[in-house]
């Protein structure tokens, strides 16, 4: 793990230095910031493999740091914050962050689920180099360069965005359970909601416009991709 950096932004200086000391430990490069400002400023500088993000902060509080990052990166972003409301915690996800741990935490449980997520990042990379693309009627993806295409127009996705849509190509007309979803794109070893995976079931058909009936519902199970004929 020694590779990878791993920008902290909490603006409470004990949390900060103890999840700081965790990551040191395991032989991740440590960035750290107390403010959303600081933190901005120390992603746009160097290059980050994760972000563990604080919500309540001063100057610029969690929600607009994921949103301004996520205006031109997709790099993982991990929310860490008090607030554990369910509407909350739906509005980090719809900014598209890639997990949601609410405090108090084991720090130990936060190095895990970053270790998960790079692992899982760098293990896609690997069997994705020479894959090449993924096309089914209007909808392409290719595997190299994580990008997206709805008849021949660009869209942007984030990292679970993309895993979900590429597994829903891979497997064209299996139905697939929330469970099911759940293990094989966010991974066995990460915790959330099901109703995570129709929050962005959601998302996935506004991104697919007039192709957003190829995700099926299938009442009960869960969901099914096909294309049909148009």
């Amino acid at each position: 793990m020694s590779n990878y950096t791993i920008l902290i932004i909490e603006d409470e200086p004990t949390i900060n230095r103890i999840v700081s000391n965790y990551f040191l430990k395991e032989k991740f490069t440590v960035l750290s910031a107390l403010d959303g400002f600081k933190g901005l400023q120390l992603f746009s500088h160097n290059k980050v493999d994760l972000v563990c993000l604080d919500i309540m902060m001063p100057n610029v509080n969690g929600w607009d740091v994921a949103k301004t990052i996520r205006e031109t990166s997709n790099v993982p972003i991990i929310m860490m914050s008090a607030l554990s409301e369910e509407e909350d915690i739906l509005k980090g996800y719809s900014l598209r962050v890639d997990d949601y741990i609410t405090k108090p935490f084991n720090p130990k449980i936060l190095v895990a689920k970053v270790k998960t997520l790079l692992d899982r990042l760098q293990n896609q990379d690997f069997t994705t180099q020479t894959s090449g693309v993924l096309e089914i009627k209007g909808i392409k993806i290719n595997l190299d360069t994580h990008k997206v295409y709805i008849e021949n127009n660009q869209i942007d996705l984030s990292k679970t965005e993309f895993d979900l849509l590429k597994y829903f190509l891979e497997h064209e007309t299996k139905i697939c359970s929330r469970n099911l979803l759940l293990d094989e794109v966010w991974g066995i070893d990460v915790y959330v909601e099901d109703r995570i995976v129709d929050t962005y079931i959601k998302k996935l058909r506004k991104y697919l416009g007039p192709k957003s009936h190829y995700i099926k519902t299938v009442f009960g199970v869960g969901y099914r991709f096909e294309a049909l004929d148009e």
